[in-house]
């Protein structure tokens, strides 16, 4: 424990607790650290009388949700290019498909475009909700030929 901190004791339920230590997890901090947040976050929106105040606030969140995104989408393109230099060294060792195995893919590759489509239909459908964590999986249906 640091200097600049003072001790404080409180009692929850059983099912808070819970609930704080699996998003004090996801968070990667500690239950100290969220429970210091969350009572910061309750006072600071409280307290605030002037609407420029909760405009700085709400803009520093949407600085942080973009700072998020801009991360999870340089990882998604760093993975994705590493994904495109495997498949194109892997694939110059092999020999020209011939016509067969090209029609095979072009229907492959169209059914993935169609799966695309449906998955993408159906999150807009949700609005504002989160996306499930499954939606990179075919929907039941949607299986790829071999």
């Amino acid at each position: 424990m640091t200097a600049d901190k003072v001790r404080h004791q409180l009692l929850l339920s059983a099912a808070l607790s819970q609930r704080i230590a699996t998003m004090a997890k996801a968070r990667h901090c500690s239950k100290s650290d969220l429970l210091a947040d969350m009572i910061d976050a309750y006072l600071n929106r409280r307290w605030q009388e002037q609407p420029s105040e909760r405009i700085l606030a709400r803009l520093d969140q949407i600085h942080r949700l973009a700072v998020r995104t801009n991360y999870e989408t340089i990882l998604v393109s760093y993975c994705l290019s590493r994904f495109i230099r495997h498949q194109l060294i892997y694939a110059a060792t092999l020999p020209p498909p011939g016509e067969d195995a090209r029609a095979i893919g072009v229907k492959r590759y169209e059914l993935f475009l169609d799966t695309v489509a449906r998955l993408i239909a159906r999150d807009q459908g949700k609005g504002d909700q989160e996306t499930s964590t499954n939606t990179a999986e075919p929907a039941s249906g949607d299986s790829f030929p071999d």
